[in-house]
């Protein structure tokens, strides 16, 4: 059994850690990032979707707490469905 706020909590920590890298690599060399990001887009260029608007501070912490939030949800599911199944599969 997994411990469901341990695991919301680790993802959601797990996920700002990685958003702060991913937006400091951003700010360092944007264009850097977006080549790296195409490798990872199969074929697809990215460069057709690059907004032309400033990445500001309240964009920043908006998606700071967003992804903030969307993890604990997503980890709590993990979790949840994760102790479920190991239920069903003790039976």
């Amino acid at each position: 059994m997994l411990n469901t706020k341990a695991v919301s909590l680790s993802f959601a920590i797990t996920m700002v850690i990685l958003y702060l890298l991913c937006a400091l690599f951003v700010y360092i060399s944007p264009q850097a990032f977006l080549a790296f990001l195409n490798n990872w887009a199969h074929g697809m260029d990215l460069t057709m979707i690059v907004s032309p608007r400033p990445f500001t501070f309240t964009s920043f912490i908006i998606g700071l707490v967003s992804i903030f939030i969307a993890s604990l949800v997503f980890g709590y599911l993990f979790s949840a469905i994760y102790n479920a199944l190991s239920r069903t599969a003790k039976d």
